[in-house]
């Protein structure tokens, strides 16, 4: 039983000595991602939350293996209430900060987010606010696979979740 022990107190040392050589490495990287947007809207006397499809395409650069900077542009989708709907879409920027377990990074977000949204009775509104996001992605060779989860301060409050991929230059 001593030999195993030995054997299996060594792999799981090496697993955790060769994470940083499998995690994200430095570069830049293109990408897109789609999925879905939940976005709470009180306009006009009218109030509702609705849920369409939504998308973003995204660059960024991982300065540090724990550290990145990514700009993105994102469509929360068309989402229709009582009597209107609305068409949000913004660009950001946020910093990203993640730890490598094995070949998964672990990372969170915090940027802002300037948005503008046309609303179908002719009106358009917008604004510059946060964001935040937490989310894992794999790198397999040049390309990263990649999920999140974020919030966005857009009208009264937008969750966009999203899987997707980029290209790692």
């Amino acid at each position: 039983m001593d030999r195993l022990q030995s054997i299996l107190i060594t792999a799981i040392c090496g697993l955790l000595i060769s994470s940083p050589a499998l995690a994200v490495k430095r570069g830049a990287y293109l990408g897109a991602s789609v999925g879905g947007a939940t976005t709470d809207v009180s306009e006009r006397g009218n109030s509702f939350d609705d849920t369409d499809t939504a998308w973003k395409v995204f660059a960024g650069y991982h300065f540090l293996q724990f550290f990145a900077v990514e700009g993105s542009y994102r469509n929360l989708g068309k989402l229709s209430g009582n009597n209107f709907s609305v068409e949000p879409t913004g660009w950001d920027v946020a910093g990203l900060a993640g730890i490598p377990l094995g070949p998964v990074y672990l990372f969170g977000k915090l940027g802002v987010i300037a948005w503008d949204t046309d609303i179908s009775a002719g009106a358009s509104f917008d604004g510059t606010d946060y964001e935040a996001g937490i989310g894992a992605s794999v790198d397999l060779f040049k390309v990263q696979l990649r999920a999140e989860v974020e919030y966005l301060d857009v009208l009264d409050g937008a969750v966009m979740y999203t899987v997707g991929g980029a290209w790692r230059f």
